[in-house]
């Protein structure tokens, strides 16, 4: 199918665009202005044509380090030092760019954290919702100067991913330094060819990007990809386009950027909300019988449960599977120590285990997502 993207970008009521550093930030590590300026004035006319623009922002920490005069940043914290002293400089930024266009702007600075817990995810959802709806363009970046290696989203295309998912938008576009995916490197080979469209993530398409040694495969690609599924199966449209252009959002179109079309039996934002909170603190193990259950929409009941590792507690979102494969993740009813007294047992069982029962399912199936 040859997608019309212009058409399709005007048409969407909520898009995210997200935009990395390098396109921001020149090699000697100075703010693009130009740059930033042209693309302002393509934001411009999509508030014009009635679009609400959300923009996830990199280039905070390659800004202060062109401050601190630091080539290499050793450690976390030298890191969220520049990250400190960039960000200034990058919402000051786009404020000026955006101003001459006469458009206003709003800094957001968020955490994988903040987006975990429920209320704050919806705190934060509601936040954006009154920017646009004053005409405020929100410029969003991750937090990095209180984030740290374990909760950190790793790269704002996950983050617009889920920004994306939070504020059911129509698109997003991934603004690169190259057109799309290529079936080869496009750096170091010339006869690469784009990938236009792109109907399934497949193994294939996953095991290229992964394998790949060049930065294009491990330091921006495979963080899209990811991003990718996150909008495939929420229904949002999204596109990676080359945004090294001036005015790149002008020169969008279905010959030269990658398009990914949504799937048809799309999640809802809280299954999705769920399936991207972090479940590394817990996994329970389940039968046959409880592996049967879940695939027809049924809770997790402590008796289907043969096994409980790591420690977790209730609210947690937990990684369920079976077979040693996950096939499911939810939010748990209950502390580890207190699954591990009632597995195998019938939900009757459990005041009389525990002294205390809060829910007769271990995970209720409107806190549970299949993977």
């Amino acid at each position: 199918m040859n997608y019309e993207i212009l058409k399709h970008i005007k048409n969407s009521k909520i898009i995210v665009i997200k935009i990395g550093s390098n396109l921001l930030v020149n090699k000697n590590q100075s703010l693009n202005k130009n740059w930033l300026l042209s693309i302002a004035k393509d934001l411009k006319k999509l508030v014009d044509n009635k679009n609400k623009v959300i923009i996830v922002s990199s280039g905070a920490i390659a800004l202060g380090k062109k401050i601190l005069d630091k080539k290499i940043l050793k450690n976390l914290h030298d890191k969220q030092a520049a990250a400190s002293i960039g960000q200034i400089q990058l919402s000051q930024s786009w404020q000026t760019a955006l101003s001459k266009v006469k458009l206003k702007s709003s800094q957001i600075l968020l955490t994988a954290e903040d987006l975990e817990n429920r209320r704050k995810y919806l705190n934060a959802r509601n936040t954006i919702f009154a920017l646009l709806d004053l005409g405020v363009i929100p410029i969003i970046n991750e937090n990095d100067t209180t984030s740290t290696e374990e909760i950190r989203f790793g790269d704002n295309d996950k983050l617009s991913a889920i920004i994306a998912n939070a504020m059911s938008a129509d698109m997003l576009v991934l603004l690169s330094d190259v057109n799309g995916l290529y079936t080869e490197d496009p750096k170091k080979n010339k006869n690469s060819e784009i990938i236009l469209e792109i109907n399934k993530i497949t193994k294939s398409i996953e095991d290229y990007v992964s394998n790949s040694k060049s930065s294009y495969g491990s330091g921006g690609m495979l963080a899209k990809i990811e991003a990718a599924k996150i909008c495939m199966r929420s229904g949002i449209k999204i596109i990676i386009a080359n945004g090294l252009v001036k005015n790149p959002l002008k020169f969008i179109n279905s010959k030269n950027s990658t398009w990914f079309v949504p799937e048809k039996n799309i999640r809802s934002r809280r299954q999705d909300w769920i399936l991207n909170r972090s479940s590394k603190d817990g996994v329970i193990h389940i039968d046959e019988g409880a592996s049967n259950a879940l695939v027809k929409n049924s809770s997790l009941l402590a008796i289907g449960i043969k096994k409980v590792e790591g420690k977790f507690f209730r609210g947690d979102t937990i990684s369920i599977k079976y077979n040693s494969k996950e096939m499911a993740r939810g939010i748990i009813n209950y502390d580890y120590k207190d699954v591990e007294a009632i597995k195998g047992q019938k939900s009757t069982q459990i005041n009389s285990i525990l002294g205390f029962i809060r829910e007769d399912e271990v995970v209720h199936k409107d806190n549970l997502v299949l993977v």
